[in-house]
């Protein structure tokens, strides 16, 4: 730890910068005030803290928060991300319960400042981050400290001997680590935590979103496929890919980074082109629709022909593939899904997904599945049935929650 705390004090200056750079480009003061532990007096003391490094975690992380909500009404909640896109999924709430703040940046000092201001009931860690200064200050101060749906990639286990000393002393200080499967307990445990404080509680991704809440988008009544997730050079691939069919139906382009639309955009010229943050109407001749915004991406799952999961078409470990099976969709995705290892082998041992291994495989599969209702229609029935089982998780991590906070006897729960 004396190690980690000198680099972390050398890298300061650096680190600062970067903060101060990213602050500049969001315009946004309370990105730098925040992440140096200022700005909190919005904030109300004996919060519930969740942290979600981005969108996916956020993303994963409310449906539990809101059960434990309806449980107990009284409960208000702190949510701190490390993107802007991760706030601008709490923001999109609109809960007077529910609070936003960016993490604050892993020093000594800036911790204990956060902390000292908020004084939460404990802090909740969704998936994987492991801030070691943090996690140390909690448990001096004796907030216990809980991972969620952890997972953890074998590139991290797989890392050099001093990180791995720097993880096996921070995961000392964590009161217990649920999993979201076998591989990700083993990958725990040799990474150095206590077998005794890693279960298996599954997936939180897997439990269906609440389609009460959800709206069908109303832009369009053609009908429509949706690329969702894409990165860099994916949809300049798939949109030359969809060209080559010539298609009637709509490509829709959800980017995961929406900041990147004005360069997808220039990639894409030549193509006629709706933007939903241009409010660009969609016409009968509108060969793609890019929904460059946050948070209306399902929406769009409700009535597509086909989803796309992208992320997968290169080396960026594939997106969660579970959020439209729950829609019952047919769902294509491409090569790369090494984040998501479960979730692939849940849907295509179910035949409820199709795997292509390019661009070249897609534009020979997609014109069959899109044309034959029947394919359709049996690949949606099988994601149906394949998510099913999930139900449970949802109210199993809420019982877990419960029962630490009212054993720690610190919470109205």
């Amino acid at each position: 730890m004396f190690l980690y705390r000198l680099l972390t004090i050398v890298f300061s200056p650096l680190i600062f910068n970067h903060l101060l750079w990213k602050s500049l480009r969001f315009k946004q003061s309370r990105f730098l005030l925040q992440r140096l532990g200022f700005g909190l007096n919005h904030i109300p003391q004996q919060c519930l803290w969740f942290h979600c490094a981005s969108v996916g975690e956020t993303n994963t992380a409310l449906p539990l928060i809101y059960e434990l909500r309806k449980r107990n009404p009284s409960q208000k909640f702190l949510v701190t991300t490390n993107t802007t896109t991760g706030a601008e999924i709490i923001a999109r709430q609109e809960q007077a319960w529910l609070f936003h703040a960016y993490l604050p940046m892993d020093w000594v000092n800036t911790t204990r400042r956060f902390t000292n201001q908020i004084k939460p009931l404990a802090l909740y860690i969704i998936e994987t981050e492991l801030w070691p200064n943090l996690i140390d200050v909690f448990h001096k101060q004796h907030v216990p400290v809980t991972i969620i749906n952890g997972r953890l990639s074998e590139k991290t286990t797989a890392t050099n001997r001093w990180i791995k000393s720097v993880y096996k002393s921070t995961l000392k200080h964590i009161e217990h680590i649920y999993v979201r499967s076998r591989i990700d307990r083993d990958r725990y445990i040799q990474l150095g935590a206590d077998q005794n404080k890693v279960s298996i509680l599954g997936n939180l991704k897997f439990i269906p979103p609440n389609k009460k809440n959800i709206k069908t988008q109303k832009t369009t009544d053609r009908d429509y496929i949706v690329v969702a997730s894409s990165h860099e050079g994916e949809e300049l691939e798939i949109t030359e890919c969809w060209n080559q069919l010539n298609r009637k139906e709509l490509l829709v382009i959800a980017p995961r980074h929406p900041e990147r639309s004005e360069k997808i955009i220039k990639q894409l010229a030549g193509n006629n082109i709706a933007v939903r943050s241009k409010k660009t109407p969609v016409t009968e001749d509108t060969k793609i629709y890019l929904l460059d915004t946050i948070g209306e991406l399902t929406r769009w799952f409700v009535n597509a022909k086909v989803i796309i999961v992208a992320g997968s078409f290169i080396h960026r470990g594939g997106h969660n593939i579970l959020e439209p099976a729950h829609f019952g969709k047919a769902i294509i995705f491409g090569p790369h899904m090494e984040s998501f290892e479960d979730e692939v082998e849940i849907l295509l041992s179910g035949s409820a997904a199709l795997q292509v291994t390019s661009i070249e495989d897609l534009k020979n599969i997609l014109p069959s599945l899109l044309d034959s209702n029947t394919a359709r229609e049996q690949l949606q029935t099988n994601a149906t049935r394949a998510v099913e089982p999930f139900t449970r998780i949802l109210s199993d991590y809420a019982d877990i929650v419960e029962h630490q906070l009212k054993r720690v006897g610190s919470s109205p729960i």
